[in-house]
């Protein structure tokens, strides 16, 4: 009796215990939950550091369950294994495991099984290789009529994962089962792109097809589509879906469009996410949830960089919303930003594209990292200079092992992107292109990239595609080409986007025109700092006032200087005064033309840079690259040399009452913001100023001879300089 009561205390005892356990991993669970989300919701950058081992791109990324292990595969054939914990803690890099079994071509797609007791690789050579994650060594091989793209497997059973195929297939194996007839979900003459079983009910899986875009299938009736999720006739290509944690949610990524949200069990979406500088097209791109609670969305971009948007404004219980709040865009990328991948355990982001190298991120700061978590990168767009006329054959050698960045290849998409965007017509594209962006390795041609649009459209369709006075944006806004092409086909991408949201009503001219608005102003700000950064280059803070505040003080200064008793110095006779006066005035011309030469200058340098020469061999480039400056309409040019040649009549006229004077210098922050700049209302204001300069100048040659002012030689002298001077300049 005694044994049993003993018996069952410690029973009792243990199940406290263990209940105590659980309720305490729970609360730090909870605690570590509620840390990472205070952190990415006041996070404006994260931490990154990069992890080199791949001697190509890497197209491949997945993470263990439970977050301990990353895989990574690419063009190198090779699958890599990175323990995390391991690689965070290391000062230096982390060598990875590599897996025994390679592939023939590149890697495309990547899983683990719900133990982490097998990793599944499929690529380009049409295998589906199941590793032993232990090991490394291959344990199985699937093989496929084509290209396997997307791989998933079911979080719910150990033995069942699922592939979708360039041949149009969504096969499903069982391993208990061998890998003899999988069953057939699905048959279509177009590829599809990606896979994605439901997280809580392996039932149910989520597709992505070059034409019928994303689908939602029932494995136990799978003679139909259970859902079809908004038909984008202008983009119906898919690249990627993929579901939140509990399966609430489903995120796609189709072709020259952002992410789009839905409830998986219905076929409107949940809202559109759009920034005007995000654009994917070119290479097959993945999207994730991310946070504790997938409160972000966070896809990779054409211009390198990464965009994570905020779930805070979208109502799961309405349809078809506009999401357009300012995203968060990390920098850091040299390149195309394929993959991402999140680390729910460890509140870790994992990106990877062209480039050979995988990058972390983090919202803590960590030994050898780089970055900030409150303060954006202070260039947010790639520095590095881009490259326009690769080679259309790439080739790919592995046996050197180098993991080295490959500038041809980064030549390659460069060329790529460009080339998509110069040659996207939006009414003639249906986006039935696709492919992977991977070069194959066994060969010198590059795979099935997805640049082959039609070029044929006339210069009328290209002008109605392209958004209207981007030429008037200053080249500051646009770090680099491919961001002034993606604002060239702003008008357009936002048409799509719109179109996206399951046709709801909105006004597409106010969407572009708010944009424009807030580039134009930017642009202003940026040419206003250019002008006042040249100015103190060249006379130093002591000689220009940069405010109205700074004038106005240097103003009273001088007026008190002046209102000093004469006592101090000696009166001077008033021929000397006068000629003095006329050597001052000349030295304030001199000093008008010369800060007028500064800024047209700058202007010209402008012009120049934003008109780059190319080769006389690419006619057909050149013409269409110089059509993308156009020239401002006439009307405008006259109006703005007039109101300009009088501010400096104006000048000159307060130039003679006050030698002394530099507060209208000041007016040309005003001018410089206002003015568009154009070559014709440079030579036009050149012209206007030197007619003022020289009128003034007779002027007062006739004032000197009147009032029989002695010619001195160095009146004389200055008469002479500022002559040669505007003789000089009208020649420009």
């Amino acid at each position: 009796m005694s044994y049993m009561r003993s018996s069952c205390g410690s029973s009792l005892n243990l199940d406290h215990a263990l209940a105590a356990r659980e309720l305490d991993h729970t609360e730090r669970s909870n605690l570590e939950a509620s840390i990472f989300r205070q952190r990415l919701h006041a996070a404006e950058n994260l931490y990154q550091r990069n992890l080199a081992g791949h001697y190509g791109c890497v197209n491949a990324l997945e993470f263990s369950h439970g977050g301990e292990y990353l895989a990574s595969g690419g063009d190198d054939k090779r699958v890599l294994l990175w323990h995390v914990d391991q690689t965070l803690a290391s000062v230096g890099q982390e060598q990875p495991n590599v897996m025994y079994g390679e592939h023939a071509s590149n890697i495309f797609c990547l899983g683990f099984d719900s133990h982490n007791k097998y990793i599944f690789s499929g690529g380009n050579d049409d295998l589906v290789i199941q590793h032993d994650l232990g090991t490394g060594k291959n344990l199985n091989y699937f093989s496929h009529d084509g290209p396997v793209y997307g791989l998933s497997v079911d979080r719910t059973s150990t033995n069942l994962f699922s592939v979708a195929t360039e041949h149009g297939e969504i096969l499903v194996y069982d391993l208990r089962a061998g890998k003899t007839d999988p069953l057939a979900i699905a048959k279509f003459r177009t590829p599809f792109n990606a896979v994605e079983f439901h997280p809580l009910n392996g039932n149910f899986l989520a597709t992505a097809n070059a034409k019928r875009g994303a689908q939602l299938w029932d494995l136990r009736h799978h003679t139909q589509a259970l859902c079809q999720y908004n038909y984008i006739t202008e983009s119906p290509s898919c690249m990627s879906v993929r579901f939140n944690c509990n399966g609430s949610l489903l995120l796609t990524l189709h072709r020259r469009l952002p992410p789009i949200l839905y409830s998986p069990s219905s076929s409107e979406p949940l809202c559109s996410f759009y920034h005007d500088e995000y654009f994917n097209s070119c290479t097959m791109k993945s999207c994730t949830f991310a946070g504790p609670q997938d409160e972000l969305v966070v896809s990779g971009s054409d211009n390198f960089n990464m965009f994570i948007w905020r779930l805070d404004g979208v109502d799961l219980e309405k349809k078809n919303q506009w999401i357009d709040t300012l995203p968060v865009i990390l920098t850091g990328h040299r390149s195309i930003v394929n993959q991402v991948r999140y680390n729910r355990q460890r509140c870790l982001l994992a990106s990877s594209g062209v480039e050979k190298i995988i990058k972390f991120w983090s919202p803590f700061a960590q030994h050898g990292w780089e970055g900030s978590l409150m303060e954006p990168s202070d260039t947010p767009y790639c520095t590095r200079t881009l490259h326009r006329n690769a080679s259309d054959h790439v080739s790919q050698d592995f046996s050197t092992r180098n993991m080295e960045e490959d500038q041809v290849m980064l030549a390659f998409f460069d060329t790529l992107v460009q080339r998509e965007l110069e040659a996207w017509n939006c009414m003639s594209s249906t986006g039935n292109a696709t492919g992977h962006q991977t070069i194959s390795s066994d060969s010198s041609s590059a795979s099935s990239t997805e640049h082959s649009e039609s070029s044929t459209q006339s210069e009328e369709e290209q002008s109605e595609v392209d958004t209207p006075n981007v030429s008037e944006l200053s080249w500051l806004t646009h770090p680099n080409r491919i961001f002034y092409l993606i604002a060239k086909k702003r008008r357009a991408l936002l048409e799509l986007a719109v179109k996206g949201t399951g046709g709801q009503h909105r006004n597409v001219e106010q969407l572009l025109a708010r944009l424009m608005g807030e580039q134009r102003q930017v642009a202003t700000q940026a040419r206003i700092s250019e002008w006042l950064e040249e100015t103190h280059r060249l006379f130093g803070d002591d000689d220009l006032p940069t405010t109205s505040a700074e004038a106005a003080a240097r103003e009273r200064s001088r007026r008190e200087s002046i209102s000093q008793p004469a006592s101090r110095s000696p009166r001077k006779p008033p021929e000397l005064r006068k000629v003095e006066s006329l050597q001052t005035s000349f030295e304030q011309l001199d000093r008008k033309r010369k800060l007028m030469r500064l800024r047209f200058a700058a202007i010209k340098r402008r012009c120049t840079v934003r008109r780059p020469r190319v080769e006389v061999q690419e006619n057909d480039t050149a013409d269409a690259y110089d059509a993308d400056w156009p020239e401002e309409e006439d009307d405008n040019v006259a109006p703005l040399a007039a109101h300009e040649a009088n501010d400096v009549n104006n000048d000159d006229d307060d130039s003679n009452s006050n030698p002394d004077d530099s507060t209208s210098n000041t007016s040309m922050e005003a001018q410089l913001s206002q003015a568009p700049s154009t070559s014709n209302s440079l030579h036009f204001l050149l012209d206007a100023t030197e007619a003022n300069n020289n009128s003034q100048m007779a002027e007062n040659n006739n004032n000197k001879i009147n009032n029989q002012i002695p010619t001195t030689g160095t009146c004389h002298s200055e008469t002479t300089t500022s002559t040669t001077s505007s003789s000089s300049q009208a020649n420009i």
